[in-house]
């Protein structure tokens, strides 16, 4: 079988899975959803579920293993055993367990705070290519991506071209700046899987330009030394985007 069909089987038992008679309060969404021929890429994706709240991610989890679907790492089986103990951290933005079985499929079954609903879900990615998304309780199909039509997230990926989610702030605020260019290295996964990036590129070097720009803006302490720290990190970060940027341009 080959590792789109893999996928499929996957999803298609998560849309039909009932747990005490309720469908997942939750959702699919990202690179599982967006194109089949997965075969082709430099990487199997995972099966992404977004939860709607931090039950309903432990009531998944033990359902999957009920099901045969073991913890992918040890790790991923002492952050179950936590949960149970202690509840989900209501601290971490985002908790996540993955499960696989024998055939190299992970589910990664995530909660993020304050993410109730799928539109909240694909509001919150990086690039617009992957703002689709399946809402497994209503059975809705929500594609919110831009330059791509309805298609069941079959347009073939030479054609699409990435561009940053419109939805999410885009000030050049240092915390939202380090936000969003902390996912470079999706821009260079994603360009390897056949999809144009570089316009993702391009925004993050705007950002940092934008944030080192501004210089301190307060005289304090704290303010100096988070300006430093930004620019010990991100300024080397920027010149390898650039550089990167250089060989990818026509």
């Amino acid at each position: 079988m080959k590792i789109g069909e893999k996928i499929d089987d996957a999803i298609s038992m998560l849309k039909d899975l009932k747990i005490a008679g309720q469908r997942i309060n939750g959702c699919i969404a990202g690179s599982c959803m967006i194109n089949g021929e997965f075969d082709t890429w430099d990487e199997v994706p995972d099966v992404d579920v977004f939860v709607y709240s931090p039950e309903w991610m432990i009531a998944l989890a033990c359902r999957l293993y009920d099901d045969g679907w073991k913890f992918n790492t040890a790790g991923d089986e002492w952050k179950f055993k936590r949960c149970l103990d202690f509840g989900v951290s209501n601290k971490a933005p985002v908790n996540t367990l993955k499960l696989t079985r024998e055939d190299d499929i992970i589910i990664n079954i995530s909660y993020k705070r304050y993410k109730k609903t799928l539109a909240d879900v694909l509001a919150s990615f990086d690039m617009s290519i992957i703002m689709i998304g399946y809402d497994l309780k209503r059975q809705v199909l929500i594609d919110m991506r831009e330059g791509v039509g309805m298609d069941g997230g079959k347009v073939p990926s030479s054609k699409v071209m990435a561009v940053p989610n419109p939805l999410r702030t885009q000030d050049c605020d240092m915390y939202e700046v380090s936000m969003w260019v902390r996912q470079f290295d999706r821009v260079i996964k994603y360009w390897n899987r056949g999809y144009d990036t570089r316009p993702m590129a391009r925004f993050y070097i705007e950002l940092i330009d934008g944030v080192l720009a501004k210089g301190k803006l307060f005289n304090t302490e704290k303010a100096e030394n988070a300006y430093d720290d930004f620019v010990n990190t991100y300024q080397p970060l920027k010149d390898s985007m650039v550089k990167w940027l250089e060989d990818k341009e026509d």
